[in-house]
């Protein structure tokens, strides 16, 4: 979402070392219970202690994070089939910098990450996938920020997903994004304004039999949203978040001959909690709604809600649970949306200080509003880090997914195994 303001007090800017990396007693502290989506975006080695962190390179007023990976993957369905499985080797190659100032006051970080797949034998699902981010943070007290964002993904749909066009290659997609946001305290009361928006854009996929014109699927998301949270007792706050949601099509119509421009809104009221130590995140609760503008399209409506939690049971282990139920796009041919619920749940823990075991496990139903596709998607993960030292690092993955479906040749099996071995400084 666009931002996610805690119910706490904010750690005070001089709990940061001068170089830029937190004291263990701030690891455990802060980067333990961060907001959960920050926490969920970790990597394993992440909580690993800080003489297994890396220490960077200094330049003046910042400091340099370089970081290379080499992946070896084996999936015995790389088409995501349900008939005639084909599996493959993959290697990926992945270099990336982070730049990140290291001020007493305010932040400023660029991070750039270039990625290259290649198959062994099925060398047509090859991919090269980029991520550029520049971020900044401006602090007018340790508690009241504007945060701006720029982000630019260039990436490949999964073989498999509900708008996959089963072309002779992977459909690229690439997403250029604007997230800003401020954070403003009085009292107990904590407010929040944050705007989002994105603009998507997807080549053209050439199937067996033509193209697909995916390229009606471009368009522009918006969303403003507004949160309040009132700390009513230290560590709980009541919550009400109110979004607007824009929708614009680059085309007037889809393939189809649709109108697929929309507005929207979602209201949620709920619980914040920030106990130290022990347990952050937001219950939230509402009603969800999405117009467009084809009368024969109409509306989808619902119930709306979202769980996420970032629980340290004991000072080694880390839970983050999550439930979401949502309205997503699809240019399906007279469907008007998916609805969406996913519900997941991730596990750390620091075995050894350098060993770190994680696993996930989720579960999604995605249904089709005006159509017929209902697909539940059941998904295990286990993974296994072990750092060397600072600099190197080496993890083994297990993979196993099954999507069940009620159209016959939309479901699926799919296990992959990945080793990878990474290097930073």
């Amino acid at each position: 979402m666009i931002l996610a303001a805690g119910c706490g007090t904010a750690l005070a800017q001089d709990d940061v070392k001068g170089t830029g990396l937190k004291s263990e007693s701030v690891r455990k502290q802060k980067d333990g219970l961060l907001p959960p989506k920050d926490a969920l975006e970790q990597k394993d080695g992440d909580i690993a202690p800080d003489q297994y962190q890396p220490q960077g390179v200094a330049l003046g007023s910042f400091l340099l994070l370089p970081k290379a990976e080499v992946d070896l993957t084996r999936n015995n369905n790389i088409y995501a089939s349900n008939y005639d499985r084909v599996g493959d080797f993959l290697t990926a190659y992945r270099s990336e910098a982070v730049l990140k100032s290291d001020f007493q006051r305010h932040e400023v970080t660029a991070q750039g990450r270039i990625e290259r797949k290649e198959f062994h034998n099925y060398d047509r699902e090859s991919v090269t996938n980029s991520y550029l981010r520049l971020a900044g943070r401006y602090d007018f007290t340790p508690r009241d920020v504007v945060n701006l964002a720029v982000f630019h993904t260039r990436d490949h749909e999964d073989r498999g997903s509900l708008d996959d066009a089963g072309g002779l290659r992977p459909t690229e997609y690439q997403y250029l994004t604007l997230d800003a946001s401020g954070v403003m305290n009085t009292g107990n009361l904590t407010s929040s304004l944050g705007f989002l928006a994105t603009n998507r854009q997807w080549d053209d996929t050439r199937t067996s039999t033509g193209v697909t014109p995916s390229h009606f699927r471009n368009r522009n998301d918006y969303e403003l949203k507004l949160r309040e949270a009132y700390e009513f007792i230290p560590g709980y706050a009541a919550l009400v978040e109110a979004t607007g949601i824009q929708r614009r099509y680059e085309h007037d119509r889809d393939q189809s001959g649709y109108r697929r421009d929309s507005d929207g809104v979602r209201l949620a009221t709920g619980l914040g909690l920030d106990i130290s130590e022990v347990i952050r995140g937001d219950v939230l609760g509402g009603y969800m709604w999405q117009d467009y503008e084809d009368a024969r399209l109409g509306n989808v409506s619902g119930a709306f809600f979202k769980v996420m939690l970032n629980w340290m049971p004991t000072r080694l282990t880390t839970v983050i649970p999550s439930l979401e139920r949502s309205i997503e796009e699809t240019t399906a041919s007279g469907v008007a949306a998916l609805l969406s619920t996913a519900a997941s749940v991730t596990v750390r823990h620091e075995l050894q200080r350098n060993i770190i075991l994680g696993s996930t496990l989720s579960y999604s139903e995605d249904e089709q509003k005006n159509g017929e596709l209902t697909a539940h998607t059941y998904t295990g993960t286990v993974r296994a880090t072990y750092l060397l030292n600072s600099s190197v690092y080496a993890s083994a993955e297990m993979t196993e997914k099954h999507k069940l479906s009620n159209i016959d040749g939309r479901g699926f099996n799919q296990t992959i195994g990945m080793l990878r071995l990474g290097l930073q400084y």
